[in-house]
């Protein structure tokens, strides 16, 4: 499945686009995709979530005058809703009325068609801290072919907030409190306030993300988290992923090493490497002896969408705690569309000096497992 253009970076819009799945005829008439991307404000230290609510026309049907009505909870209240043209990109639809009254998102579109999907952004404020929250299901009003108005409902759904709502400090805490890894973000990068936690691209994991977008990890030796700051063409993001490993498990050759870069990169979106513009070299970095240092560009593999960006990773392996890690900093500073190819070699420069900055102010605070089995 592809996402248009934007969405590879960034929640950006209530926008529908065409998937390849077939429908089956034992299938409901819709499936939902609910996600909710833990965001921080390093100024303020407030936290909100960013929604991202996948509808998928599974029916096989073609519906027209379709209302989409989202309620959000007690609790909780609506701090933007994305304002931009729809259905541009993929499918030539319509652009939707949508609306926020009372808590209530509303949207509308004139046709929806057989393996089309909506999404719908918003960024929620949470007015106190919740342990638990229900999000009510989508409400979707269509007029099916026989010129019947229908309505459905989708499933509530419900999450456990307590890590994110109930955390003391900004995002920096946070991060150490369940990674035990840090960025000084407030010195690296101090314009940029706001800080969201993203997903794995659903063109990596096959599948559209659901559920609370946050940390993950199992302990604190295994785990991994993305965050993106910024919209597109003012984009940096950042994929942290680190395991339990001995010395003779560490990556030791090149050939190992790039199929991790490009794991991970897919991880962002649809993107591959520009192989002329590699540079990989490998010596001390920080305390980590033999660490691997990689600059180069990545490529989106769909023409006229995002264009390209540097990045850069370092891979290195704590003796100390015996934990690899992979870390991964990109960046996207053009225009969106045809005017993607327009290289931006000022902006590019601004944001590589950004991701240098910030790669700088990484710091692990995982203890050695010896001292794990003291306690």
């Amino acid at each position: 499945m592809t996402f248009p253009r934007a969405a590879a970076f960034v929640s950006a819009a209530f926008f529908v686009a065409l998937a390849n799945s077939p429908a089956s005829p034992d299938s409901p008439l819709f499936s939902v995709y609910p996600s909710y991307g833990a965001k921080f404000d390093i100024g303020t230290e407030k936290f909100s979530l960013v929604t991202q609510m996948v509808v998928y026309n599974i029916s096989g049907q073609t519906f027209t005058d379709v209302g989409f009505k989202q309620t959000f909870p007690d609790g909780v209240s609506v701090k933007e809703t994305y304002q931009r043209e729809v259905g541009t990109e993929a499918t030539g639809e319509q652009s939707s009325a949508r609306k926020v009254e009372s808590n209530v998102f509303y949207a509308n579109l004139p046709t929806f068609k057989n393996r089309m999907y909506v999404v719908i952004p918003n960024e929620l404020v949470l007015a106190r801290r919740l342990n638990e929250i229900t999000f009510p299901g989508v409400e979707i009003s269509y007029t099916d072919p026989e010129g019947q108005k229908q309505t459905a409902k989708m499933q509530d759904n419900t999450y456990d907030l307590f890590i994110y709502s109930n955390v003391v400090g900004g995002l920096e805490r946070f991060l150490h409190k369940y990674n035990n890894i840090t960025f000084d973000f407030a010195k690296a990068v101090p314009n940029r306030k706001e800080w969201e936690f993203a997903p794995i691209a659903a063109s990596a994991q096959g599948r559209f993300p659901t559920g609370i977008i946050g940390t993950s990890g199992d302990n604190q030796y295994n785990g991994h988290f993305r965050l993106r700051s910024g919209p597109p063409g003012d984009n940096i993001q950042v994929v942290v992923a680190y395991k339990a490993a001995q010395k003779n498990e560490r990556v030791k050759d090149q050939e190992t090493l790039m199929k991790l870069l490009r794991d991970y990169l897919h991880w962002c979106g649809e993107f591959d490497v520009q192989p002329d513009a590699l540079k990989v070299t490998q010596g001390q970095w920080k305390k980590y002896d033999d660490s691997w240092s990689i600059e180069g560009r990545w490529v989106d593999t769909v023409k006229n969408r995002l264009g390209e960006g540097p990045l850069k990773a370092k891979v290195f392996w704590g003796a100390r705690e015996d934990v690899e890690y992979f870390v991964l900093a990109l960046a996207h500073g053009r225009a969106l569309g045809v005017d993607s190819a327009s290289p931006s070699p000022d902006k590019e420069a601004q944001l590589t000096g950004q991701i240098d900055r910030l790669l700088d102010t990484f710091k692990s605070s995982i203890v050695p497992l010896s001292y794990e089995r003291r306690r």
